[in-house]
């Protein structure tokens, strides 16, 4: 009986899959792979929506075959600089293409998870944009074309960044994409604010063609040394059931405490530092998902002052616990442009993202004293109509010490910021920053300054307790593509803000008198570069910022370059 019971489920099987095989197929586009591999990402966007809409758009389907059409980063290559970028270009591996697809032959694919694996390609550093349109359906089978075009990842230069007064210098060779294998591979001289070194880093995000992630970071430092070591197979989509990982971290470094971005005291500082977890995950379920993380965090830091500092010789710490997370996830995204970068396709999360983790660390794992220690975050965008964004983020960390009954290290910070699409170039934008600490340790600093959005003043300029920084921009996001290499912005702006102390100040913390202790405010001008043609994840910020309020140190006008992901 249970041999007839068999056979007859083979029989089953195998009529269905005759059956799949002989249903008429349905084309969705008619596209060549020769107009594929010169679709304009710019022109057709709005045509393309076409060729992904499925026959019945609830319907969930099996994934058939999938063709990776791969572009040049200069598709037409019609002058001379496009053939020769071409030429020298490796192009994206398919093997690295496949591995960053999050979609299995065979696997179940509906629209959501469609969009999904757009994304994840378009998030990828080393490709301009990406497009899965689907070719045919043949039944419940359907037959993919992904898109996607590569741009110039190989970047060997010298880089020079300016920011609150402070000049950074850097000798570097890296590449993202290295040999179109999609691993990430950097050698890095550097001469900051902090230090000067010699930097190594190397990062796979699918080990061995697989889901499983790898990263590599070494550095020899004129006061130290740093290295680090990750492995993890991450949720690498929101339907993936389950996540591990492991990552250590070893840094020794001299650091500074400042003030009016001066060095008051500097410090010998070490850091060891390991976190081990496992998480499940149901997936995506009616729109929103649920992860439950568990794992053990390790966490010792050593840090010894100098003879006439006024406080402690040295401070040590030591935290062994295990912990508890969730997350929560909310599956909604739009598709803009001119939003946070220039010209190119955004993806922008408008879901509820929610992390909270609770962990206990206690003498009898090997810890300094009893305590409970706390994260969390909180993130959240929202359209009002189809020109108004609000984006709301929060995040909070702390412990609280069983042994004394008393908060340490509180850290809260919190962002609103707004964004009027006022018409197809043209956006207003303000944003509003606050952070509150408590009994922060000796070696941690609040500060505001150039670094931290006050564009007019030098870096870590002020210090306190609290901190508040309001900034309103007009933008304007120009048609101009100088050379088919960069979109261009422009932006004038105003800043202003103030840290200062609500609790006594620490010891070491000198006298403060004066207006440049009070509110700051500046106001400048900025162009914004964003490249099509090589690394995605890069927008160059080129600022002229005018201080309102004098102070020591303070110059008349003050000249940034850096390079940063949002407008």
């Amino acid at each position: 009986m249970r041999t007839l019971t068999t056979c007859l489920m083979l029989c089953l099987l195998v009529t269905q899959v005759m059956a799949a095989a002989a249903a008429p197929c349905q084309s969705v586009h008619s596209l060549s792979q020769a107009q594929l591999e010169n679709f304009d990402f710019q022109v057709n966007g709005e045509e393309s929506r076409a060729w992904t809409t499925w026959p019945k758009p609830d319907a969930e389907y099996t994934l058939g075959e999938v063709r990776f059409i791969r572009q040049n980063v200069f598709p037409d290559a019609n002058h001379w600089l496009a053939r020769q970028a071409n030429r020298f270009n490796t192009l994206t591996r398919q093997s690295a293409l496949e591995a960053a697809f999050i979609i299995n032959a065979g696997a179940p694919v509906n629209e959501a998870k469609r969009q999904e694996a757009e994304r994840v390609l378009r998030n990828k550093a080393f490709l301009y944009d990406a497009r899965v349109l689907i070719r045919q359906v043949c039944g419940q089978r359907v037959d993919l074309d992904v898109v996607v075009r590569d741009v110039w990842t190989l970047t060997p230069g010298v880089g020079v960044t300016r920011s609150g007064g402070d000049n950074e210098t850097s000798v570097s060779l890296s590449d993202v994409n290295f040999f179109g294998s999609g691993k990430s591979l950097s050698v890095e001289y550097f001469d900051d604010i902090d230090r000067s070194g010699t930097f190594f880093r190397y990062d796979d995000p699918n080990l061995l063609g697989t889901r499983w992630q790898g990263g590599l970071v070494a550095a020899d430092n004129d006061d130290g040394e740093r290295y680090g070591l990750s492995i993890s197979r991450p949720f690498f989509a929101l339907d993936t059931p389950y996540a591990v990982g492991f990552a250590v971290d070893h840094f020794v470094r001299d650091q500074d405490l400042e003030f009016l971005s001066k060095d008051q005291f500097e410090f010998r500082a070490k850091t060891d530092a390991a976190n081990v977890f496992v998480a499940r995950s149901s997936g995506r379920q009616n729109g929103w998902v649920n992860r439950y993380f568990a794992g053990v965090r390790y966490l010792r830091e050593a840090f010894e002052y100098p003879p006439d500092f006024p406080g402690p010789s040295e401070t040590r710490r030591k935290f062994i616990y295990p912990y508890v997370g969730w997350a929560l996830l909310e599956d909604r995204f739009a598709t803009r442009r001119d939003v946070d970068r220039v010209g190119i396709v955004e993806d922008i999360n408008l879901g509820l993202n929610v992390y909270l983790e609770l962990g206990w660390s206690d003498d009898s794992l090997g810890a300094d004293g009893e305590h409970l220690l706390l994260q969390a975050s909180a993130s959240h965008r929202q359209y009002i109509g189809q020109r108004h964004l609000l984006s709301l983020s929060t995040n909070l960390r702390s412990r609280y010490n069983l042994d004394t009954n008393a908060t340490e290290d509180l850290r809260l910070a919190g962002r609103l910021s707004y964004l009027w699409q006022q018409s197809d170039q043209w956006r207003f934008f303000a944003s509003l920053d606050y952070q509150h600490t408590r009994n922060l340790p000796l070696d941690v600093q609040l500060t505001l300054g150039g670094d931290d959005g006050l564009r007019g003043y030098p870096t870590r300029y002020q210090v306190g307790d609290r901190s508040a920084l309001a900034t309103v921009e007009q933008r304007f996001y120009s048609t101009a593509y100088p050379f088919g290499l960069f979109r261009v912005g422009y932006a004038v702006f105003y800043d202003i803000g103030r840290a200062w102390f609500e609790d006594e100040p620490p010891a070491w913390v000198p006298e403060r008198n004066g207006r440049h202790f009070g509110t700051l405010s500046n106001i400048g001008i900025g162009l914004r570069l964003e490249s099509t043609r090589t690394r995605r994840d890069r927008l160059v910020h080129i600022d002229f910022a005018k201080p309102l309020i004098d102070g020591p140190f303070v110059d008349s006008w003050e000249f940034t370059i850096t390079a940063k992901r949002f407008f």
